[in-house]
């Protein structure tokens, strides 16, 4: 169509043209010009029309197009309305579908959790369980050996029991042969007495001529002297304790009467207090009996009373009461003289002589040690003050050390003695029937202040073991620290107004248990054989 509309603009330029007359031209020229340009006019309307022909057919096509198109995006729009409706319909039900496998994913995603929560569970209950076995094997294991151990000691137990039935049947049997030894004693004494025979040179190895002060003299105290004597039958060595009731001076005669039977009281009281008293921390109290000796005997002179308990002591002496006197000349008549005897346990040595040796050898005192002898001083004390008994004289001197009952008399040599301290001498005793006044009515005041007097005697011992070393009383030296720890502990801070031993023994173990000691308060001191005084060390010596 633009190539029709050009030619027909140039048909008509050339016929404006051709209608003048150019010049220098004909008119039969322009004629055939105007001709010819007819003629393309003609031609170029021909194909103008025929291309605006063309123009519509195309025209029609393109509307008949258009109309098809828009036909065809109509159905697509609907289409499309009706795929996006399923779409949509789709997406919610997919929506649906997501919601309903998120709630499922969430339900086991919690049985997943809980899944695993239980088998956390049973895995710390399978280790549990592991462990309760490994536990269980290890108790069966341990069950195993304390059922061996079990046996073991069932086994040595009854291996004890066997050692301990024999022990017991022997020391039975020594108990009866004692008991026999004693009683054969008794008898003999008796008809001794009963003869008017003298019962001292006839049961034992020596007469009372035959004594040697400087060799069978254990020692000289304030109410007798103490000799070794060993019996004729057994060869057993005791301990012979000589009393002589003290004669009264130049007083009237009843006057005089009436001391010299208070003296003699007084030893029968003690015979009695003994007789009595059976425990391992007094001294073993065998036998005793009465008889007439001449008065002119120089052994048998009573001794006087010492002035103090402070004196040192002699050496060998391990007498009932040790503490040496100053003698002095004794009256003595020819007529006789009434002798009370005492036959008792022979200990090795007193408190204060194994003070002096300790110090002498150089030996460290420990302060276990200490409080073992002071626990068996307190239950001895304890047992007399039980049975209203005060014993009256208590010091160093009457403090003796004497064998365990569960050890040989006569140990291997070189072997230390396990010896206890003991007391000894209650001839300073006061009993709830010597307590009576003239009236006849107890004096339960006079008798707790004879109790009182023990302790404040057995506080004085506590001091002096617990002193340091001096001139005066060169006793064993224990640290100054361990010295306070124990008379800190035994008696506190204040005075007890009413002192009691089983109250310094409760004491005693608290500190026991404080320093954590291993060793028990009541086992026996071990004693060297070669601290012991020549008097007696051959007996205790002997194989």
């Amino acid at each position: 169509a633009p190539l029709a509309v050009t030619r027909i603009e140039q048909g008509a330029g050339l016929s404006q043209h051709t209608g003048s007359h150019p010049p220098g031209g004909t008119s039969t020229e322009h004629t055939q010009l105007s001709r010819e340009a007819v003629a393309s006019n003609h031609a170029v309307l021909k194909e103008v029309l025929a291309a605006v022909a063309r123009m519509e057919r195309g025209s029609r096509e393109r509307d008949e197009l258009i109309i098809e198109l828009t036909t065809e995006k109509n159905k697509l729009s609907q289409r499309l309305v009706e795929k996006d409706a399923d779409i949509a319909k789709l997406m919610k039900d997919h929506e649906q579908q997501y919601q309903s496998l998120h709630t499922k994913v969430q339900k086991l995603e919690a049985e997943i959790q809980r899944i695993s929560e239980e088998e956390d569970r049973l895995r710390r209950r399978l280790t549990e369980k592991d462990e309760t076995i490994e536990t269980l094997e290890e108790t069966a294991r341990r069950k195993d050996e304390l059922v061996q151990e079990l046996e073991e000691t069932v086994r040595r137990k009854d291996e004890l029991l066997q050692d301990l039935e024999k022990k017991l049947r022997a020391e039975k049997l020594a108990a009866s042969e004692k008991d026999e030894e004693m009683q054969d004693l008794k008898e003999q004494v008796k008809k001794l007495l009963a003869n008017g025979e003298p019962v001292f040179g006839t049961i034992f190895r020596k007469s009372l001529a035959d004594v040697i002060p400087g060799n069978d003299l254990l020692g000289r105290g304030n109410y007798g002297t103490v000799y070794k004597a060993e019996l004729k039958t057994t060869q057993t060595v005791y301990a012979v304790k000589v009393i002589v009731p003290r004669k009264a001076g130049n007083i009237q005669e009843e006057m005089k009467a009436s001391e010299e039977r208070k003296a003699e009281m007084k030893v029968l009281d003690e015979m009695k207090a003994l007789e009595e008293l059976n425990s391992d921390y007094i001294v073993a109290y065998n036998l005793s009996w009465s008889e007439g000796v001449p008065g002119d005997n120089p052994l048998f002179s009573a001794p006087k009373s010492p002035s103090t308990h402070d004196s040192k002591i002699e050496e060998g002496s391990v007498s009932v009461s040790d503490q040496p006197t100053t003698t002095a000349t004794q009256e003595r008549s020819s007529s006789p003289r009434k002798v009370y005897f005492m036959v008792m346990e022979l200990c090795p040595m007193s408190l204060a002589h194994w003070c002096e040796k300790t110090r002498e050898s150089g030996r460290q005192v420990t302060m276990l040690v200490i409080m073992r002898l002071l626990h068996h001083v307190l239950k001895g004390l304890d047992f007399i003050h039980n049975r209203k008994i005060n014993h009256g004289d208590i010091h160093l001197w009457n403090i003796l050390l004497g064998c365990d009952d569960g050890q040989d008399k006569r140990p291997p040599p070189g072997h230390p003695l396990k010896c206890r301290a003991k007391l000894c001498d209650f001839g300073g005793l006061s009993s709830a029937c010597a307590a009576e006044d003239a009236s006849g009515q107890n004096t339960t005041a006079r008798q707790q202040e004879s109790l009182k007097k023990d302790m404040e005697a057995f506080r004085a011992v506590v001091e002096t073991l617990c002193r340091e070393e001096c001139e005066e009383l060169p006793l064993p030296v224990l640290k100054s620290a361990d010295a306070k720890k124990i008379k800190e502990a035994v008696f506190g801070e204040r005075l007890d107004k009413e002192p009691k031993a089983s109250t310094y023994m409760t004491r005693l173990e608290e500190l026991r248990n404080k320093e954590e000691l291993d060793l028990g308060l009541q086992t026996p001191v071990e004693i060297p054989v070669e601290m012991l005084p020549p008097t007696v060390k051959s007996i205790f010596s002997k194989q």
